[in-house]
């Protein structure tokens, strides 16, 4: 395995563990300093990630599909656009997106645990080129990854005999 896949399984692993955090977090919706860090982060983290995931899964066979399907936040989109269900879909969207924005949304009180309310990321939304602005839930991509395709790229990477299929 050449040492720049093995890199980014390492780089994507970690992004998909900050990922998970950042999508799993409540946010105080009366703080603005703290969305737009937390907006910068994400689309920081989410680009980061989706290169190297990317580039790591290139050694595992195409037709193995991960679905985006378990997600941290029960919604749905609030307006017209697909969404994405399928992680090497996703990784694409975001890698080629012309536009990427991070997806904020309140908690109803009861969930909050912030005064004053709460808002989440249930989703990222990237356009490219060739596909319309989609929702990406990005907890879904990351435990996608993490407990789909990861296990697959460490036999591959500590199989030095297997050395992935290309």
């Amino acid at each position: 395995m050449e040492n720049i896949t093995r890199h980014s399984i390492d780089r994507a692993s970690e992004e998909a563990v900050n990922l998970w955090s950042l999508a799993s977090s409540q946010y105080p919706l009366k703080n603005r300093l703290i969305q737009e860090y937390a907006n910068t982060t994400i689309i920081e983290v989410v680009s980061s990630f989706a290169l190297n995931a990317r580039r790591a899964m290139e050694i595992i066979p195409p037709k193995v599909k991960y679905p985006l399907s378990a997600a941290r936040w029960k919604w749905e989109p609030s307006r017209k656009g697909e969404k994405v269900a399928d992680l090497w879909d996703a990784l694409n969207r975001i890698i080629h997106a012309r536009k990427l924005y991070v997806g904020f949304e309140g908690l109803p009180e009861d969930v909050s645990v912030i005064d004053g309310g709460a808002i989440i990321v249930p989703y990222v939304q990237a356009e490219t080129d060739r596909k319309e602005l989609a929702f990406i839930d990005p907890f879904s991509l990351s435990h996608a990854f993490l407990y789909g395709a990861l296990p697959s790229l460490m036999e591959a990477k500590n199989n030095p005999l297997q050395g992935g299929v290309h």
